[in-house]
């Protein structure tokens, strides 16, 4: 099953407006705005122009916007839905503006940007080495590369060995992630693309009391295997009843490793 995110042009307006929401409930989580912060924060370059490539709805815009403060902002997206939404939740920002573009194919000149920021975007790219290829060609020399996604292997809410519930986690992986093992590999294609690797750093990801987001990526994923035809609809419902019942008796767990790796480009050519 492919992810549906690399397919976002196809999705109708009910489906992007989900993940709208979903981009804009995990970007205002506490716990997720305390590890952007961390990994946002250690980017320090004055005066910079960013390019966000997978832009979205302009959720995560907010967040680099507030830890980097960027000259000049530009957000990238397949989608048209979400460069509107991002266009209205900027409008007046005049640091910031957002274009339709893919992240293989920017449509921006060569050398124009000091940094190239991807914020859970790999893990939905088709082609993780276009990108890679591409933001080598966008960054001036000197320029970062930072990328930030989860390792969606490690998704889990199992609570016992056999759990149903992790069926779930497979529903997510199925139909909502291409690639849930890129942030392991991703050092290795950046270096064969010319980057100079700095770092690669862990972030643990814990919910219990208040998984809002994961709550959505579960009923996003076995919705979309609902539609596909895997299970039926009394299975998708039964899932959502009882993520919603082990939150209400303080019984759910969600965790997953979020990575965020930092590249450099060292010279003009790879």
């Amino acid at each position: 099953m492919t992810d549906l995110l690399t397919r976002i042009e196809e999705q109708p307006p009910e489906v992007l407006d989900v993940i709208a929401r979903s981009m804009s409930i995990r970007a205002a989580e506490p716990a997720m705005q305390s590890i952007c912060a961390r990994y946002m924060r250690k980017i320090c370059v004055p005066d910079a122009h960013v390019l966000e490539v997978g832009c979205g709805n302009g959720a995560v815009t907010k967040l680099i916007m507030q830890h980097l403060c960027p000259t000049r902002l530009l957000g990238i997206d397949p989608s048209s839905l979400f460069i509107r939404m991002a266009i209205e939740t900027f409008n007046g920002e005049p640091r910031a503006s957002f274009e339709r573009g893919d992240a293989a194919s920017t449509g921006q000149p060569d050398a124009s940007f000091d940094i190239v920021f991807a914020h859970t975007v790999y893990s939905h790219l088709l082609d993780p080495k276009g990108a890679l290829a591409e933001a080598w060609r966008v960054l001036k020399p000197g320029g970062q590369l930072v990328v930030f996604d989860g390792d969606f292997a490690t998704l889990g809410v199992a609570l016992f060995d056999g759990d149903p519930l992790q069926s779930a986690v497979g529903a997510v992986l199925r139909n909502m992630v291409h690639a849930p093992y890129i942030m392991r590999r991703l050092p290795v294609l950046a270096a064969a693309a010319g980057f100079c690797v700095e770092s690669l750093d862990p972030y643990g990801y814990v919910q219990t009391t208040h998984p809002d987001y994961l709550l959505t990526l579960l009923s996003r994923g076995t919705s979309a295997a609902g539609r596909a035809g895997e299970i039926g609809q009394a299975l998708v419902d039964g899932f959502d009843r009882e993520a919603q019942r082990r939150v209400a008796t303080g019984t759910f767990y969600g965790s997953m490793l979020f990575l965020s790796l930092t590249a450099r480009k060292i010279d003009d050519a790879p």
